[in-house]
């Protein structure tokens, strides 16, 4: 027993030497927050799907961010830090996605994720952004599954799909319309089709055809014959623009008379996708119109985009890109110099009732959805949309 001390001083001196080297790092790592040097940028980070089937949706997002980051750095960033967007690009396909996020928050130390343009590549990333407790900031999609996850980490700025086919069911149920089709992409839950489905018998309908899509597909034979054969008053989309683009351009080919409906995520550019079978598709959109000027933050928009892309023509979803831009910098603004990811959420979780300028997005500790503005507009002869 004598021994005992000089056999343990060894493990103790090990020990000892080991509790503070994880301490140095514990400490490295929080001052890597909480103590900028100088003017080092505040990274924020974006997967978006670039390339594939939603490129043109993921660039317009991107470019809105941008122009609400060029506006804060333009007049001195914050703290006198400027901002800057990290991307990586997911072709649009699910793993990726979490691939992506990791890099993003493990090698490139990003503060904040922002604008994910898949659904499924959220979805798949949600259980990840937990356990790094790194805030995801409106990922560009109505997408319920993550909704219904109640993730303390996701913070949404734009209404979900559930309220998107409630505002549509509802106007065309007004209407008479007994037969709607519905088109969802597969690779997500479950949770978007049953707010479809759910929506149809809140007015005691159910759908005269249901079809999967794959959002990087080139044929949707199986498909269009499907909803042909159906023959439906309305279809409704949920679904990136390709399938949308391909889908009615077979239905009309083959003699279909009826409407088409998109939810948001189809995007502005669906409508040049479609040529002369635009006229007549109802669009669902979750934002004001972005090139109206009554309200300041329509604007404030429209001044900003012309900083970054002089020649860019103003649409829906450099709007929205905009929007989580503008309210990433509302809540780096309060948390204050040094912030980090979890006083970020934080933060973002008081934002009771932010107006940008017209438009007002609410949080609460158990409601992160932002906003629930919806609207519907029709794509008229000349290809411009009319409420």
């Amino acid at each position: 027993m004598a021994h005992a001390p000089r056999l343990i001083r060894p493990l103790i001196h090990h020990f000892g030497r080991l509790f503070g080297l994880l301490l140095c790092q514990a400490l490295m790592a929080t001052a890597a927050w909480s103590q900028p040097t100088g003017a080092d940028p505040i990274l924020v980070g974006q997967s978006g799907g670039f390339t594939g089937g939603q490129a043109d949706y993921a660039k317009d997002v991107k470019l809105g961010i941008e122009a609400a980051f060029a506006t804060a750095n333009a007049g001195g960033g914050i703290g006198g830090r400027p901002l800057k967007l990290v991307t990586a690009d997911d072709g649009g396909k699910r793993d990726a996605v979490l691939a992506n996020t990791r890099k993003l928050v493990e090698t490139s130390g990003v503060v904040a994720l922002i604008g994910y343009t898949s659904g499924a590549g959220t979805e798949a990333s949600l259980g990840y952004i937990n356990t790094a407790k790194v805030p995801l900031l409106s990922p560009a999609t109505g997408n319920m599954g993550i909704r219904s996850s109640h993730s303390p980490y996701l913070f949404h700025t734009r209404a979900g799909y559930s309220d998107e086919m409630s505002k549509i069911v509802g106007h065309v149920a007004s209407l008479g319309y007994q037969r709607i089709a519905l088109a969802y992409l597969a690779d997500v839950g479950p949770a978007n089709l049953n707010s479809m489905q759910a929506a149809l018998s809140a007015h005691k309908l159910s759908a005269a055809a249901v079809v999967g899509l794959d959002r990087n597909a080139e044929d949707f034979t199986p498909q269009v014959e499907t909803l042909t054969k159906a023959n439906p008053q309305l279809v409704i989309f949920i679904s990136n623009a390709k399938p949308i683009a391909l889908i009615v351009k077979g239905m009309r080919e083959r003699g279909y008379g009826g409407q088409f409906a998109t939810s948001s995520f189809a995007g502005s550019r669906v409508v040049s996708d479609l040529k002369h079978h635009a006229p007549g598709l109802i669009m669902i959109q979750v934002l004001p119109q972005p090139t109206r000027e009554h309200l300041g933050f329509q604007r404030e928009f429209q001044a900003a985009l012309k900083r970054v892309a002089p020649g860019a023509a103003p649409n829906y979803t450099m709007l929205e890109g905009y929007v989580a831009g503008r309210v990433l910098l509302e809540g780096l603004k309060r948390a204050g110099p040094g912030a980090t990811p979890a006083r970020l959420a934080s933060t973002l979780d008081g934002l009771r009732d932010l107006d940008l300028g017209g438009y007002r997005v609410r949080f609460a500790p158990d409601d992160h959805s932002g906003s629930r503005f919806v609207d519907l507009g029709v794509v008229s002869e000349n290809g411009r949309l009319r409420f």
